[in-house]
């Protein structure tokens, strides 16, 4: 049996690959974050006896393969509680207490194939940026600093031209009916100015000028890329802001072999098993960005036909083929 960690909370790639593996008989049991909280799901983790519960069905023997889509709490779990400090609080407890849990679990379920494979250092943008260019791609100039001085210099090395954007991988969340996230910015001196001598650490890099943008989903050692190729004016520096754009086209597109090679070395480096990955094509060739292992696919698969969500399916299916990190093309 498959076990689906995910969140009630905005998730649209899950369902997709659910209404597969019922269409092909697959048995699987979904478990939302929400439901750690809910009063609707009885659950037992027996930790000296090593078993866990579900409605009094142990699933301990049961669970096949685990696949991990946005295991997370959502903060709207709490949106009956008074905002401030007490929130805030109630929050960070409620966060602190589940993660120890989830972690648990992980560690429990340690042995069985998972999709996609925890790194032990986390979901890192830095580290997988090393190991990309370790691989031998191209990476764009990249810095965390706190300092005024430090990113003026860095503004002024790299042409004046220079993006910020999260460390970590954007959520969105929504207050009265809008929806809200950190987005990519272009930097200009004028900003700079404005920062104080000392702020928050902050990523900061090299602005690269690129033909197109290239969406790659891999999974166990297969590519399906596809270009989102911007033919209007007013192109945004982050492409998510140009979605609804009709000047937008997402068309298949043939990555270079040693391209595609490189990308799965650098896989096998960060040992992911799946993750969509950003590049950049120039008139040098072609930049990584970052991979995100939990990464949406359903833009992709629809508008280039490639039926992502069956093959996810299969894999979670096939557990063997899903445990196996494959190094080549």
């Amino acid at each position: 049996m498959i076990l689906v960690l995910t969140t009630r909370y905005y998730e649209q790639g899950t369902a997709a690959v659910l209404d597969w593996l019922i269409a092909n008989k697959s048995r699987f049991l979904v478990i939302h974050y929400e439901d750690l909280l809910s009063k609707k799901v009885s659950y037992e983790v027996d930790v000296i006896n090593q078993d866990v519960f579900v409605d009094g069905i142990s699933i301990k023997e049961e669970i096949s393969l685990i696949w991990y889509r946005r295991f997370y709490l959502a903060e709207k779990i709490f949106k009956d509680a008074e905002e401030g400090r007490i929130r805030n609080q109630l929050v960070f407890e409620a966060k602190s207490e589940l993660e120890t849990l989830v972690n648990y679990l992980r560690y429990f379920f340690k042995n069985k194939p998972q999709l996609p494979v925890k790194p032990t250092f986390g979901e890192n943008k830095l580290i997988y940026l090393d190991f990309a260019q370790k691989a031998g791609l191209r990476c764009p100039q990249t810095i965390v600093t706190n300092s005024r001085k430090v990113l003026e210099n860095f503004y002024y090395r790299n042409g004046e031209n220079i993006i910020s954007k999260p460390l970590y991988f954007s959520m969105y969340y929504s207050k009265e009916n809008i929806s809200y996230s950190v987005q990519t910015t272009r930097y200009d001196k004028s900003m700079i100015d404005d920062l104080p001598s000392y702020f928050f650490p902050s990523l900061f890099q090299q602005s690269i000028e690129s033909r197109y943008e290239i969406r790659v989903f891999f999974l166990n050692g297969k590519l399906y890329s596809t270009a989102a190729v911007y033919d209007g004016a007013g192109k945004n520096i982050d492409l998510k802001m140009n979605y609804k754009s009709p000047d937008l086209h997402w068309v298949v597109y043939c990555l270079p072999v040693e391209i595609e090679q490189k990308i799965c070395s650098f896989m096998g480096m960060a040992k992911l098993n799946t993750g969509s990955l950003d590049l950049l094509k120039t008139d040098e060739g072609y930049y990584f960005l970052e991979v995100n292992p939990v990464g949406q696919y359903l833009a992709p698969s629809e508008y280039c036909n490639y039926y992502l969500e069956y093959e996810i399916s299969q894999a979670l299916v096939y557990e063997k083929k899903a445990s196996k990190i494959q190094y080549s093309h």
